[in-house]
């Protein structure tokens, strides 16, 4: 997602302009993240190299519709995870209500993590999920990731910290074929 189109998002835009700024067909459920497109503008505008890092768009090939969103909470190593993974990244999706339940998830999640480790040697991954997030909680386990703390987020509540660690990781990636081309991200 572009500057340009975090700062429509951000500013309220609808759809209609929405669309052609990422060349897909937006999620009106896009339309209500006013604060994460904020939030990521805001981090682009600090860091412009984060922009591989930020939030992408999940677009369905064939049809073009966007059915969520994935990416990371910053660039590697940030100091606010050295007590959870020093030499990690936080990941975070979300994928909207009429798409859930279709593997989109997991293939954002696995395809974040191939693209973090291979491209860029990170080893360790973090995620924060609420306990009620049940699909999120599962798939993020069936994936490798554990529990190794809890927190009170301002907004959110009760939150779990979950990490993916090195032999995890290994497994997950070693001998996959290639991701579905169901999906990609921009």
């Amino acid at each position: 997602m572009s500057a340009d189109f975090l700062r429509a998002s951000a500013e309220g835009a609808g759809v209609q302009l929405l669309s052609p700024l990422l060349g897909a067909a937006v999620a009106p459920d896009w339309c209500a993240e006013h604060d994460l497109a904020a939030l990521r503008l805001a981090d682009l505008t600090a860091d412009p190299e984060y922009a591989p890092w930020s939030v992408r768009a999940l677009v369905l090939r064939d049809s073009g519709e966007m059915v969520g969103h994935a990416g990371f909470h910053t660039r590697p190593a940030p100091d606010y995870l050295a007590p959870y993974a020093r030499d990690g990244v936080e990941i975070g999706y979300a994928v909207y209500p009429p798409y859930r339940r279709q593997g989109y998830a997991r293939e954002a999640l696995q395809a974040l993590l191939r693209w973090a480790h291979v491209e860029h040697g990170v080893p360790r991954f973090i995620a924060s999920v609420k306990p009620d997030n049940i699909a999120s909680c599962t798939l993020l386990a069936a994936t490798g990731f554990f529990r190794i703390a809890s927190f009170i987020d301002d907004v959110d509540g009760l939150e779990y910290v979950m990490r993916l660690d090195p032999p995890a990781l290994r497994r997950l990636l070693k001998g996959r074929a290639p991701l579905s081309p169901a999906a990609r991200t921009r």
